[in-house]
């Protein structure tokens, strides 16, 4: 139990009236008597308020947060006493990890109703969090006392990649649209090789697409209209490895390839096809097989909201073997990726026909910001001279190593942070519905 402000004031004016009676030599009296009373006062406001079994605790939210999104944590207190009651709540939050906004609230609770108290936080990691003891406190009937409790709410939390980022460019889908720089068409028919349905023939049609049994039907010509074959295999591998690990604008780059992979995968399975996981390092530490629905969307979700980077150079050589033998059919491959050095890349070149050999290959790189800025940094310094020639030295390089890769077939494709997601999915269309595989 704890004494509120209007108490403190009940004891300030007891405090005038003693000085005043000091001049009437009945200060002892009064100061007596008055404390009785007040303390008096106290303990019956604590005796007669509600105990803390009048309140009903429970919290409501689901079990998935988004990365840094704002997200609501609610709770509700349902009033079982017969007087309004005025509650504050505060709850425990893992330390680091979120970015928590406004923590204590207070309401007032009519009697025999409920309340929803909420709270935003932002959180920072993926991986499972516990929130432990939500503490109330709440004032007695006169507004003397406040009496106090923890209630045990401990719930785990898992952040997961950024699910509201899935929810608009799923809808973006729906409208068979996804931006960039203006409008793109999900699906294109007239390419492909899945019958769809017959139109009339228009000059430029391919002599080849004509239906001579429905032109003798029409007395007209009249041409089959294809469109992308569905159910084809795309694939989002993630490297966790060190080059993954560096932040560019406060987000590591393995969180934006997690986002965009199951943003790439969700896309996928609202274009018809099925899409599969794998994310390796110097082990392999995730794969889930081609599907599609709710459920093989729940499953990627699982694993990925805990995957960690690592500070070792990956295993490419037994990522891609190991993809190999677990995916006999023609697939589109998704690769984010990042390399340090020329060394890193070159050690993967080696590697990458064994699954470029019979797959369409796209490589995701994103660019480094901070390497482009020391590259134009204005010289004021002997040392800034040094870093900025390394910079560009290690530019090109860069370059270099994206012309070798389009030059032997491989796409490889280098994204600002903001248009990675748009990037990606654009040219999983442009191959879908240009290219055979």
């Amino acid at each position: 139990m704890t004494i509120t402000k209007r108490f403190i004031l009940l004891i300030g004016l007891g405090i005038i009236l003693t000085f005043i009676a000091y001049f009437f030599g009945l200060a002892l009296t009064v100061f007596v008597v008055y404390n009785i009373i007040c303390f008096s006062l106290l303990v019956a406001d604590y005796m007669i308020s509600p105990s803390h079994d009048s309140l009903e605790v429970e919290r409501l939210d689901g079990e998935k947060l988004s990365l840094f999104e704002n997200e609501k944590i609610r709770i509700s207190i349902y009033n079982k006493s017969n007087k309004s009651i005025y509650v504050e709540i505060k709850d425990e939050v893992p330390d680091f990890h979120f970015h928590i906004q406004k923590l204590a609230i207070g309401k007032y609770i009519a009697p025999h109703e409920k309340e929803i108290f909420e709270y935003e936080v932002v959180p920072k990691k993926r991986g499972a969090f516990k929130f432990g003891k939500v503490h109330i406190r709440y004032d007695g009937y006169l507004n003397l006392c406040r009496k106090q409790f923890s209630s045990n709410l401990e719930k785990e939390f898992k952040v997961c990649p950024n699910l509201k980022d899935l929810r608009k460019h799923r809808l973006a889908a729906y409208n068979n649209l996804i931006y960039k720089d203006g409008r793109k068409r999900l699906k294109i028919l007239g390419q492909g090789t899945e019958f769809e349905s017959l139109r009339e023939y228009v000059a430029g049609d391919e002599y080849r697409k004509i239906n001579w049994n429905a032109t003798a039907r029409e007395n007209k010509p009249i041409v089959n209209q294809y469109e992308p074959e569905k159910n084809q295999h795309v694939y989002a591998i993630i490297d966790t490895g060190r080059p993954m690990s560096y932040s560019i604008r406060g987000k590591s780059k393995l969180d934006m390839a997690i986002n965009t992979g199951l943003l790439l995968c969700d896309i996928v399975n609202q274009n018809g096809d099925q899409s599969g996981l794998m994310a390796f390092n110097t082990d392999i530490e995730a794969f889930i097989p081609p599907g599609k629905g709710s459920g093989h969307r729940n499953r990627l979700m699982e694993a990925l909201y805990h995957v960690e980077h690592s500070k070792a150079t990956s295993n490419y050589e037994e990522a891609f073997y190991f993809f190999k033998g677990k995916e006999r059919r023609r697939s589109l491959i998704c690769l984010f990726t990042d390399f340090d050095t020329v060394e890193e890349a070159e050690d993967m070149l080696k590697v990458l026909p064994v699954v470029a050999k019979n797959n369409i290959v796209i490589i995701v790189l994103i660019k480094d910001e901070k390497l482009e800025d020391k590259a134009s940094m204005v010289v004021k310094k002997e040392e800034d001279a040094y870093i900025k020639s390394v910079a560009i030295e290690m530019l090109k390089d860069r370059k270099k190593l994206i012309s070798t890769l389009n030059s032997k077939g491989i796409m490889c494709i280098e994204c600002k942070p903001e248009k990675i997601a748009s990037d990606v999915i654009n040219k999983y269309i442009y191959i879908k519905n240009r290219m055979n595989f």
